[in-house]
């Protein structure tokens, strides 16, 4: 499946102000191509809470292209092609409305969210935010730099697919129920949800055959560390809400277990261990009643 993740990051509250734009080109479900451009705004007014989210000045753009002069180079990423962004009405809005403050003809191109398909592929999470979501995945990304969100968005598709065993955008819509949207001259068709998606339908068979552990999960709050070798991430916090645990994304003073994919985590230098794992070691020194185990140990020898 090929699709081209983007991420717009503006000046101010006006849509027509993109100050940067991330691109990440996936080619047969793999990453190719990562680009960043910084964009000097038509007008060029930096509100204070816009900076503080991104970090761009108007010093960083002065003797930047506008929007206007950048679109030859930056139209073949969006003509005839899947374009990807989390929270895709915002960023959709962005183009829209920077391509008529400067008279552009629209781009002819299909456009999907992963915010969206967040919410109804990892409904364990308190909410389908870009940093939320791939932290659950253990992705590692500078948050509102305009590049590293577009890639970050483009690894939340990418797993998705994995863990659907999808490859076209047709298996895509089937598995997700998510249908395509596009824009056009005055208006746009947002993606919408099918019921009757593969998702809606998806149960986790192979994680309820799993071993059950010796102590009962109950009450505790569960957390990983790591690409699982048995089962996917989603998955295994099934599995722990299965057996009456809390999952959480993020290792807090609130934390039981970690479970990891290290085979022996207590081995490690600090500079090899997750930060996750890092933070875990640092809870249980001062005291918190933290247990650190590896993924066999989780499943088969109980806790």
């Amino acid at each position: 499946m090929n699709f081209i993740a983007i991420d717009f990051e503006t000046a101010n509250e006006k849509r027509s102000s993109p100050c940067s734009i991330g691109i990440t080109v996936v080619k047969d479900g793999t990453i190719i191509e990562e680009k960043t451009f910084l964009i000097r705004p038509h007008e060029m007014r930096f509100e204070p809470i816009n900076i503080m989210i991104h970090g761009i000045r108007p010093d960083d753009v002065k003797d930047c292209p506008e929007f206007c002069d950048l679109w030859d180079e930056l139209f073949p990423y969006f003509n005839n092609n899947l374009i990807v962004a989390h929270n895709a009405s915002f960023d959709m809005s962005v183009l829209r409305a920077t391509l008529d403050l400067y008279n552009i003809t629209y781009p002819t191109f299909s456009y999907t969210c992963s915010m969206l398909a967040s919410k109804h592929f990892y409904p364990m999470l308190p909410n389908a935010k870009l940093d939320t979501v791939n932290q659950f995945l253990s992705y590692d990304f500078l948050h509102h730099d305009a590049g590293a969100d577009a890639s970050a968005c483009a690894n939340i598709l990418l797993t998705i697919m994995k863990e659907c065993n999808v490859t076209t955008t047709e298996d895509y819509v089937a598995a997700t129920g998510l249908s395509f949207g596009s824009i056009f001259e005055h208006g746009y068709k947002a993606p919408k949800y099918n019921n009757r998606s593969l998702i809606s339908k998806r149960n986790y068979e192979n994680t309820a055959a799993k071993p059950c552990p010796v102590v009962s999960l109950t009450g505790k709050v569960v957390c990983f560390t790591g690409p699982l070798k048995s089962m996917s991430r989603s998955e295994a916090a099934s599995y722990v809400m299965q057996m009456g645990g809390c999952f959480s994304s993020s290792v807090t003073k609130k934390t039981n277990l970690l479970v990891t994919n290290v085979s022996h985590p207590e081995t490690l230098s600090p500079s090899q261990m997750s930060t996750k794992l890092r933070r875990a070691m640092d809870l249980k020194s001062k005291g918190q009643e933290i247990a650190i185990i590896n993924e066999e140990e989780f499943f088969h020898l109980g806790i």
